[in-house]
């Protein structure tokens, strides 16, 4: 394995921090929605009691009996015919907020309808669709015309000596403002205002009216067709027997919620029949800087923090799906308490408890709030770390490969001076670098000289040697071939000394020979 890999190696090995990180953010984010959990059950048991205590003497909305649900109104609306000013309006969906009835068939038209209070008014919404409208012809009054019915009860309890039920008809010649007409005298009404106008494939009223006391019960009707003498005199309406009762939210229960709520909670109340009488919430802790006004830093600081959010709920059980965006609640289908998950995929951590007259006090916590207020600082420093511990395993990977390259270049460097007969034909350049590696090259610049060196020293020697043994051996030959021609004994006995001494000249190199090999065996 080479340098890069075994750096790469060691260094993946770093992240295990990061990974033993997490595993304490998940065993912290279980005890925390534990601690969460156990303390959500006591504020809810505490919230509880308050709702009680104010429910003391108001009756619950059963379930199954018939209501009509008034929102409270933050500012103004504009009587114009038009629902783009109220409560809840959305565009894309326009009858999201909206309860309906559909005609006494089995087809349409249907009645769809909404309601809203500034504790002065009562605010209605009404449609009739699909029906195109014949308007009301004063030329003749018997001619069939749509028109609207209304029906109010007062609330017995609250109810002074000279209230009675009341109604009122609102008809029109064409589209536009239009006054109530006392149901019995047929007289205007000018404390019912209204406003008839086109919408699709119906028509439309928005209409004002004062605010009845208590739980007064209001119902309508729209009429088309015969007079009601006539046949067919109700095409369709809101339940008529017994009339559905006014529902609206508690706004002094709301002011009682408000200051008993942490940060990131929020917490309703339920009638039986699932209207929501209260709502309450309290406002989460501002999340951090916008990102335009981050650094690059932060902005990966943040996204490593994202990440470790998005782990920490892949860890966490699966919530409980739950629909509570609406005025009214489905309690049936609600836990206990435990995780669930909203409309818009956020999850939270919910209690309910019972409170008097049959109602349900739902109060829930936030989870991203949870790990906001628990966890964000220690995911900033695992984030962080996890972000140094990537760079850091970039910098060793880039040294790695630094010192490999710089191994690599000596390597072609040394064999780059020795041929393929093994001769020393180069040298190795020497290196300013200060650490081990230059010292290497230095060391082995320095021993390619000295063995350069030695091999022309070898190479030398070789040819002095074979000069040397060359005389003698010449000396020898020469005697030989003279000492067969000579006549003399004298002549041969000078031809064998010089024979004789070229031999001892020979035997005394290899002496010299043996005794350097052996002085140089004794040197190792």
């Amino acid at each position: 394995m080479n340098l890069k890999r075994q750096l790469l190696v060691a260094s993946l090995l770093m992240l295990l921090i990061p990974w033993a990180g997490l595993q304490f953010v998940l065993e912290l984010d279980d005890a925390l929605r534990q601690q969460a959990r156990q303390q959500l059950r006591e504020q809810a048991e505490r919230l509880a009691e308050t709702a009680g205590d104010l429910m003391i003497g108001m009756p619950a909305v059963a379930s199954g009996e018939p209501a009509i649900y008034v929102e409270p109104l933050t500012g103004t609306i504009n009587l114009d015919g038009y629902g783009d000013d109220w409560p809840g309006y959305d565009e894309d969906n326009p009858l999201r907020n909206w309860q309906s009835s559909n005609a006494s068939g089995s087809g349409p038209p249907t009645l769809h309808w909404q309601a809203a209070t500034d504790q002065q008014n009562l605010y209605l919404l009404i449609r009739v669709s699909p029906r195109q409208p014949v308007f009301f012809n004063p030329g003749n009054p018997d001619q069939p015309h749509d028109r609207l019915r209304l029906w109010l009860k007062p609330d017995i309890q609250s109810v002074a000596p000279d209230e009675s039920p009341l109604s009122w008809l609102i008809r029109t010649p064409a589209p536009g403002q239009v006054y109530g007409l006392n149901g019995a005298t047929l007289k205007p009404d000018y404390r019912v205002s209204s406003f008839w106008q086109g919408a699709g494939d119906g028509w439309q009223l928005e209409l004002r009216l004062p605010m009845p006391k208590g739980r007064s019960r209001l119902g309508f009707a729209a009429l088309w067709g015969k007079q009601e003498s006539g046949d067919q005199e109700m095409a369709v309406s809101t339940p008529t027997d017994p009339l559905p009762l006014l529902v609206s939210r508690n706004l002094a229960l709301e002011r009682q919620l408000e200051p008993q709520l942490n940060r990131g909670q929020r917490a309703r109340l339920v009638e039986p029949a699932g209207w929501v009488i209260a709502r309450q919430s309290a406002a989460a802790i501002p999340s951090g800087p916008k990102f335009d006004t981050l650094s690059p830093l932060q902005v990966i600081e943040q996204i490593s923090l994202n990440a470790l959010r998005a782990l920490v709920r892949f860890y966490q059980p699966e919530p409980t799906g739950i629909q509570t965006g609406g005025n009214r609640i489905d309690t049936d289908t609600l836990p206990g308490e435990g995780l669930v998950r909203h409309e818009d995929d956020s999850v939270w951590l919910l209690a309910t408890r019972p409170v008097f007259g049959g109602r349900i006090l739902i109060l829930e916590q936030s989870l991203d709030q949870l790990l906001t207020l628990s966890g964000s600082a220690l995911g900033s420093v695992i984030a962080r770390s996890t972000l140094i511990i990537v760079a850091l395993t970039l910098v060793l990977l880039g040294y790695a490969s630094w010192l490999s390259w710089r191994i690599t270049r000596l390597q072609r460097a040394v064999s780059a001076t020795i041929d393929e007969d093994g001769r020393i034909t180069g040298t190795v350049p020497d290196s300013r670098a200060r650490d081990e590696l230059g010292q290497l090259q230095r060391h082995f610049s320095r021993m390619v000289d000295r063995l350069h060196g030695y091999n022309r020293y070898l190479e030398s020697f070789s040819r002095r040697l074979s000069h040397e043994l060359k005389t003698p051996v010449a000396v020898v030959r020469s005697s030989l071939e003279n000492l067969s021609h000579c006549d003399s004994e004298a002549e041969r006995r000078q031809y064998i000394e010089r024979a004789a001494s070229a031999t001892e000249r020979l035997r005394q190199i290899l002496h010299g020979m043996s005794e350097a090999a052996r002085l140089e065996q004794s040197l190792d």
